[in-house]
């Protein structure tokens, strides 16, 4: 199943998947993942103008916390908490250079808000993850209707 494939990479968690695909049948697969995702603090809602605190950093801690495993150093956080940028896709490319050395990666979920909804992948799942159209709003660019992956 399309839409079950998808969600799989997404919420890795078996448990995840059951209730997604139990909430899944009465909205469209978008729709349905970014509400799941928002609904279950899976995806980090992030204005676009950027954090008010340090909210990338603390995601990360509470999946590291939720997985048993470090993805980055204390150093590394701080030194990404502290890291200043006008734009959020240039402090999302600072989180991936330090989780890309553990194989994880801080995706954007496409939105037709004006905000992102981030979450963190395994990068081994990167080419099935980035060339799913998931946004069928043909008001939107092309490009915008997909995962992205900021490097």
């Amino acid at each position: 199943m399309y839409g079950q494939g998808i969600a799989q990479l997404i919420f890795p968690d078996s448990k995840d998947l059951e209730e997604f695909i139990r909430d899944h049948e009465e909205l469209d697969l978008h729709e349905s993942l970014l509400k799941y995702g928002l609904s279950t603090k899976k995806f980090l809602f992030l204005d676009y103008k950027g954090e008010q605190y340090q909210e990338i950093v603390n995601y990360i801690l509470d999946y590291e916390f939720n997985l048993q495993n470090e993805l980055a150093s204390q150093e590394e956080l701080e030194e990404l908490g502290n890291f200043e940028y006008e734009y959020v896709p240039e402090k999302i490319r600072e989180a991936n250079r330090i989780l890309s050395q553990r194989g994880y990666g801080l995706f954007t979920y496409p939105t037709s808000g004006d905000f992102y909804a981030l979450f963190i992948a395994q990068l081994e799942n990167k080419t099935r993850l980035l060339e799913v159209e998931l946004l069928a709003d043909e008001r939107i660019p092309l490009k915008e209707r997909y995962i992205k992956y900021y490097s």
